[in-house]
């Protein structure tokens, strides 16, 4: 692991392409030390740098990240490299790098995303643990958040008994530490199954809300499908739904997390007076809603544009 490229996928004001271009002009992480704005401009054809530029903090960082990865058998996959997650390659955003530990083989089969709240009842439970179950039997590795709720349920059915390399959870944080730590347990499952636990982030960053916002888009982006089970307006796991849609990638919502009390087609507003999406938005735009994992592989089998709320009784219970 080149600790170069670490110190490089720490810096958050430059985008991927000019990190890639400042990796071509830099040979060895005393080079990254000693540049100033103006440098870092002519390399990446920038015309300013906002923000502030403190080279010697982010090579200490780098450092202290190397040596947490070595602490913690965490190991690392930069955008240049063959073995790149494919799915996460195309995308406007893609990491520079991914952190993880276990295996990223899970990361090369078919996989799904599956998401919803933190505040979940006993249907959106049972529904995320069987979808994903049958998932991991079907062939398929459950990607999420390892957040409680939705997420944790949706892991617990993807470490099902025989089923190896089948589960990646995606942390808002460096992976030598697990958010929530309440799913330490279910972490350690996670990679006795020979799944991963992946992060854009270096070892030793901490989470903050908006590193949740972003671990979002990596958990759409490494799937071709993202199943919504629970998720009320203004829940993390709608913007996981627009990343999905972002990436043309399938979005799909399970009928058994949906409920009229939830007032689908009822405008909701934020604390700011904003707007808030609702799952019934979605629906409205063609959403297709299933009840099972034999549903989500015939939705996945349609002719692209063809996926609807076509079922009566959905369209009687959401009155679409």
């Amino acid at each position: 692991m080149d600790v170069l490229d670490i110190a490089l996928s720490s810096i958050t004001f430059l985008s991927l392409k000019e990190k890639l271009l400042l990796k071509t002009n830099l040979d060895s992480l005393d080079k990254l030390a000693v540049l100033s704005k103006e440098d870092i401009c002519a390399f990446t054809g920038r015309s300013h740098v906002r923000g502030i530029w403190q080279p010697e903090r982010t090579v200490e960082t780098a450092l202290k990240s190397e040596r947490l990865c070595r602490s913690y058998g965490i190991k690392a996959l930069c955008f240049t490299d063959g073995a790149y997650p494919e799915l996460l390659k195309h995308i406007p955003d893609s990491p520079y790098m991914i952190f993880y530990r276990g295996s990223a083989e899970c990361l090369y089969k078919d996989c799904v995303s599956v998401v919803g709240t933190r505040r979940i009842n006993a249907a959106g439970a049972e529904t995320a643990l069987k979808f994903s179950r049958d998932a991991v039997y079907g062939g398929f590795t459950v990607v999420s958040g390892l957040a409680e709720g939705i997420d944790s349920f949706a892991h617990r059915g993807s470490v099902s008994p025989g089923m190896n390399k089948s589960a990646a959870a995606v942390l808002p944080c460096g992976v030598d530490s697990v958010v929530p730590a309440s799913n330490k347990a279910l972490a350690v499952e996670i990679l006795k199954n020979g799944g991963c636990i992946l992060s854009e982030y270096i070892p030793g960053t901490p989470a903050e809300k908006w590193r949740y916002v972003q671990r979002n888009r990596v958990i759409a982006a490494l799937s071709c499908a993202t199943v919504v089970v629970q998720a009320p307006p203004g829940s993390g796991a709608l913007i996981t739904a627009d990343f999905a849609l972002d990436y043309n990638r399938e979005l799909v919502f399970c009928s058994q997390g949906l409920s009229v009390d939830e007032k689908l087609f009822s405008a909701s507003k934020g604390r700011n007076g904003r707007i808030l999406k609702t799952p019934g938005d979605y629906l409205r735009d063609g959403a297709p809603v299933i009840d099972n994992f034999a549903d989500f592989i015939q939705v996945m089998n349609d002719p692209p544009g063809s996926h609807v709320c076509s079922k009566k009784s959905q369209m009687e219970l959401f009155d679409v």
